[in-house]
């Protein structure tokens, strides 16, 4: 009998098992991850410029919507508004930079060289091989007037040096909001039974009221830790009110890290009293916020166990640096999203969720009928 001569394409070719194309994607993700990693600048530059274009969209869809702008003036408006954030920023950072030298110039360094003076003799006391230390040896070089003087005036020039990377921010913005009538239009050309449209909507969407409550929620959160240093009588109280307003957006870890240096300040100034006052009020105002109000406008949309956002903000830190930690909740919504769309990765996206805490179905019996 002949053969039949028709065969088929894939005949005699082994399909790879699920286990071999996880490795296959695990390794190209772990290649991806180091390019990223070697081209840092840019993917921030790239990534600042697609989240700031997420959270401005909704300007430029109320100038058209409500204002009747044609899109390339609603996308101009939108522009501009950023560059006035900015810019109110840059002036910020100039005013604080010169307030912390103005202070400087006063009694302030000289009091906290006589405080590091005694800590210094104290920690010798305890420890007496930290003498070996170059910081332990001549502090008042370290932390003299003019040093820190020095160091203030050399980071208002780095603040200049980063306008050419926030005009690419900005110019990336303005072609992505140019380009997402187009990006829209593509998205309703999916097919009706992907998942994919709704997840991608809900996910940006999302995104946006995260980016928006953040900003709320760590502008007062940056006011609260600034009345609080400024009751207390801690030095450069402005200055620990706004680094609590700009690490407020890294989850957990930020918060923690703002409240160090104020609480170390009291406490080589005004003791232990003073030092727990602002520690508890610290914790205070992280515990209202963090844990109260922002879950009230937030809730659990993106679904995302603690644990992982914690990781995700360690993981894209090291990754992109300071960029990646304050993206590092929205880029872990985006994988996420890619997981849940994918036939054999999906079941990582079930791993990082939280909704299995909620679930409180006791577990399927054991038992069989015979």
């Amino acid at each position: 009998m002949p053969h039949d001569i028709h065969q088929s394409p894939t005949a005699g070719r082994s399909v790879p098992g699920e286990g071999t194309r996880f490795l296959v994607a695990a390794a190209a993700a772990v290649v991806l991850v180091l390019g990223m990693r070697q081209m840092g600048q840019v993917v921030s530059i790239v990534l600042m410029g697609a989240f700031l274009a997420i959270i401005s969209y909704p300007i430029t869809a109320t100038a058209r919507a409500r204002l009747r702008f044609p899109h390339w003036l609603a996308v101009a408006t939108t522009v501009f508004v950023d560059l006035g954030v900015i810019l109110a920023i840059y002036y910020l950072l100039n005013f604080l930079a010169a307030d912390i030298v103005a202070t400087l110039r006063g009694d302030v360094a000289q009091k906290f060289v006589e405080r590091f003076e005694q800590t210094r003799e104290a920690l010798l006391g305890i420890a007496p091989q930290l003498a070996d230390s170059p910081q332990f040896r001549a502090p008042s070089e370290l932390l003299g007037t003019e040093r820190m003087i020095g160091f203030v005036q050399g980071l208002s020039v780095n603040m200049v040096s980063a306008l050419s990377a926030i005009t690419l921010v900005l110019v990336l913005m303005t072609f992505m909001l140019g380009e997402a009538p187009l990006f829209y239009r593509n998205l309703q050309r999916l097919p009706n039974s992907s998942r994919g449209k709704e997840n991608v909507v809900r996910a940006l969407q999302g995104i946006q009221r995260y980016l928006l409550i953040k900003s709320i929620a760590s502008f007062f959160t940056g006011l609260l830790a600034w009345g609080l240093c400024s009751a207390m009588g801690v030095p450069f109280a402005f200055l620990w009110g706004v680094l609590a307003w700009v690490l407020n957006y890294i989850p957990t870890i930020g918060s923690i890290v703002a409240a160090v240096p104020p609480i170390l300040l009291a406490l080589l100034f005004n003791g232990w009293g003073d030092a727990t006052v602002v520690a508890v009020g610290f914790l205070g105002i992280n515990m209202a916020i963090g844990n109260g109000i922002e879950p009230l406008f937030l809730g659990k949309q993106f679904g995302i166990a603690t644990t992982v956002v914690v990781l995700s903000v360690i993981f894209w830190g090291w990754v992109l640096g300071p960029c990646g930690m304050f993206l590092a909740v929205p880029i872990s919504v985006l994988i996420k999203l890619a997981l849940e769309n994918s036939r054999d990765l999906s079941w990582l996206a079930t791993m990082l969720d939280d909704k299995g805490a909620a679930d409180n179905k006791p577990a399927p019996s054991s038992h069989h009928s015979s």
